[in-house]
């Protein structure tokens, strides 16, 4: 039977709002996109951002490896006040106000990483902490960036994840095993204290047991070179009960997992606490 025009015209009329809303939901579906350049010795990114979900994709530009950690900061404090702290605290634990969320971890030189989380509405402090051309951290050499998250909200979501990994005292839990390609991750720490995952990519036929002792030494020590093995991401520290999320291709090697974050009780680095894990990806 043939419909009438103004039978359809009605249909018509009648769908079209499911589809704007249906246009709207994959519109801001996506987190907002912030691009951060990493130079020797400094962040280029946006001195205002706005509140949600938050993609970071960190590009190196240097001649050295970098990662982007990020604090929010208590009402009141500046990231003058960030960078004093962390020179006074050193390796040790970071003040109270100051607030662990994550962000990419290690880039090596020319490649990117990035890390998808929430940001708050306030005032935030990003910084990179790697050792090297010589034991300084590089937030010691002025690599360090204040920004302020604003109350205007951008919607979306957190990436669904094909794999999850849980930050415990002290170890890494992965749902399920590592394999070769491309996995969203999402990272969430289950502890009482704050956590990282650092991850490193080393030949696949290195001797097993030896790739955080070598590590540990380097950036004890860097004198002048980039590390014993390939930085590939993961999450700067984030504090108890976050969640980031991050991605990227994962190729044939020995990874190692591991956490600098100084530990709450005695200070000492959680690698110390036996918060390392090498996994083999074939």
């Amino acid at each position: 039977m043939k419909r009438s025009s103004s039978s359809i015209r009605a249909r018509t009329l009648a769908i079209a709002p499911l589809l704007a809303l249906t246009t709207a939901a994959s519109f801001t579906a996506k987190p907002n996109v912030v691009t951060v350049v990493a130079t020797d010795f400094a962040f280029e990114m946006p001195d205002s951002i706005p509140a949600g979900p938050t993609r970071f994709e960190l590009k190196d530009h240097g001649k050295w490896q970098h990662h982007m950690g990020v604090y929010r900061l208590d009402s009141g404090r500046t990231a003058a006040d960030g960078l004093d702290a962390l020179i006074k605290a050193g390796k040790g634990v970071r003040p109270s106000w100051m607030h662990s969320i994550g962000g990419p971890n290690a880039a090596m030189p020319g490649a990117a990483e990035n890390a998808t989380l929430v940001l708050e509405p306030g005032s935030y402090l990003a910084y990179c902490e790697i050792p090297g051309p010589d034991p300084a951290r590089h937030y010691a050499k002025g690599m360090v960036k204040g920004f302020v998250v604003t109350p205007r909200a951008h919607g979306g979501d957190l990436p669904k994840a094909d794999l999850s990994i849980d930050l415990v005292d002290y170890d890494f839990v992965l749902a399920h095993a590592l394999t070769r390609g491309h996995h969203v991750i999402s990272v969430t720490n289950s502890s009482r204290q704050p956590h990282m995952l650092a991850i490193r990519r080393f030949p696949i036929d290195h001797p097993p047991g030896m790739a955080g002792n070598e590590l540990v030494a380097w950036a004890a020590d860097p004198k002048g070179t980039i590390g014993p093995a390939e930085a590939a991401g993961g999450v700067t520290e984030i504090a108890p009960g976050s969640q980031v999320v991050f991605e990227r291709d994962f190729e044939k090697g020995l990874y190692l997992l591991i956490c600098f974050t100084a530990d709450a009780a005695d200070g000492k680095p959680h690698f110390k606490h036996g918060m390392q894990k090498e996994i083999i990806v074939r």
